[in-house]
């Protein structure tokens, strides 16, 4: 029964596996993964750049020389892996160079919190058209380079987390208000944790105590997508305070279609000096300089051909 499995899976195979290219080159990736476990949430899109080589240059395959290559990349648990470029284009390399090559993962919402998966990107041999998942085989791998060893097949592992809450608040924990400010705008994200969530409209109040220009009492809506953030601003008029003056901004957050789902926070401020703005920085009195001598030899040759 085993045997007849086997066989079946090889049947299965597209006809490329059972082709071949040539192998001049040595395939392997100069940026791989990184190291330990990724940790991702529901919806996430998860990107990575890694770099196939030719390291024909090492001298450790015979006559290792100009190649074409592609990269393939699976998983095990069927999530949607693409590419940029696409897997399986082909890439002609000379040795020593490599191209860089964009690997997304998108996380279902349907997965569970602790499972995990792996994702395994391989560097492959090419013949311009098709890329070879099973042939032929790399000549040397992994190819040492710089103390480091650089193989054709590379894997990362994933793990799967609890996403954020489905809404909460970003923002500094001081911001500077400059002396003289008559409308500063101090922000707040307001953020939908969840990817997999639809775009939700949230309703706000944003007060302050009134020791820096007055007291406001600001309110809103604003809708965020599923895993992104939306920003709002308190606007202080600061144009009579004092350096060194405080005050507390507090904002609160709620759904608007349920009110069940809410967030606060409070934000700090404080009235600074005024940061001069430097006039004559060492750009602009390099380009005044170049000016003048370009309008000083402009005025010299007029004045040498009229005396002409």
């Amino acid at each position: 029964m085993k045997k007849l499995a086997i066989l079946l899976a090889i049947l299965l195979l597209p006809a490329s596996a059972f082709a071949t290219a040539t192998a001049e080159g040595d395939p392997g990736f100069f940026v791989f993964f990184p190291s330990g476990t990724q940790y991702v949430i529901a919806g996430e899109l998860w990107e990575y750049e890694v770099g196939p080589a030719n390291f024909a240059f090492t001298g450790e395959c015979v006559g290792g020389t100009t190649d074409t290559f592609c990269v393939l990349v699976t998983d095990l648990s069927g999530w949607t892996l693409t590419g940029d470029p696409a897997f399986g284009t082909a890439e002609i390399l000379d040795p020593g160079y490599l191209w860089w090559q964009m690997i997304y993962v998108e996380v279902p919402c349907e997965v569970t919190v602790g499972e995990t998966n792996t994702v395994t990107a391989g560097m492959r041999y090419s013949d311009g058209v098709d890329c070879y998942p099973l042939s032929p085989v790399d000549c040397y791998d992994p190819n040492m380079y710089s103390g480091v060893p650089r193989p054709s097949t590379i894997t990362v592992d994933f793990e799967v987390v609890e996403s954020p809450p489905a809404l909460y608040i970003l923002q500094d924990s001081l911001y500077f208000v400059e002396q003289g400010q008559t409308a500063a705008y101090i922000p707040f994200s307001i953020c939908n944790g969840d990817p997999c969530a639809p775009p939700t409209a949230y309703n706000y109040v944003i007060t302050s105590t009134g020791v820096v220009g007055g007291a406001i009492n600001q309110s809103g809506q604003v809708t965020a997508d599923g895993g992104a953030c939306v920003d709002v601003y308190g606007i202080i008029d600061g144009g009579s305070a004092n350096v060194c003056d405080y005050d507390e901004l507090t904002i609160i957050v709620w759904d608007d279609e349920t009110g069940t789902v809410y967030d606060t926070c409070v934000q700090l401020i404080h009235v600074v000096t005024p940061v001069p703005v430097p006039l004559f920085t060492a750009p602009v009195v390099t380009i005044l300089v170049l000016a003048m001598i370009l309008a000083a030899a402009v005025i010299m040759k007029r004045h040498a051909v009229s005396k002409a």
